[in-house]
């Protein structure tokens, strides 16, 4: 009978090890963030969907405009090299075969300028148009367009953005 009971406890013992065995532990390592190396292309001209792309492997100029949609009818081929590889990141501008019209500027008189007139000038705000106007009125006119420098809110960047729009006489 001992030897029947010693059979089974044996059986049972194999039994439970052979279907429940010792489950191994798992380690995990964590570390960390990934950094990965990002690419930004900036898109801009006759490209059907212009705009700011990013990319995480370079890639060449034929497959990132597919990804923008492909070019426009307009789009001058003659100056991009389509096999060209990007691996850093870059603004690229595709030109148009078409030449853009020019505009021709017409120039105010800074010295009879009205304050709605001044505001039509790129660059130049209700703040600053009416500085010049007052700084005409107190001093005199203007004898070149250089003199725009003594005026409050009107700094260097500025006088060489609208002296294009500007006349003394």
């Amino acid at each position: 009978m001992k030897q029947i009971y010693l059979i089974i406890i044996v059986i049972v013992g194999l039994g439970w090890l052979w279907f429940f065995p010792e489950q191994e532990e798992v380690t995990f390592v964590n570390q960390g963030p990934i950094d990965y190396d990002v690419i930004v292309i900036e898109l801009k001209g006759e490209v059907v969907f212009p705009g700011v792309y990013h990319f995480f492997e370079p890639m060449t100029l034929k497959e990132i405009l597919s990804y923008a949609g492909g070019l426009t009818e307009e789009a001058d081929l003659s100056s991009l090299q389509l096999s060209e590889t990007i691996d850093q990141d870059r603004n690229i501008t595709i030109l148009s075969k078409q030449p853009t019209p020019q505009t021709d500027i017409v120039k105010l008189n800074i010295n009879q300028a009205s304050f709605k007139e001044l505001i039509t000038i790129p660059g130049i705000t209700e703040t600053k148009a009416a500085s010049i106007i007052i700084y005409r009125e107190n001093y005199g006119d203007f004898h070149s367009l250089d003199e725009l420098i003594n005026v409050k809110y009107i700094g260097v960047a500025t006088l060489e953005k609208i002296r294009p729009y500007l006349t003394v006489g």
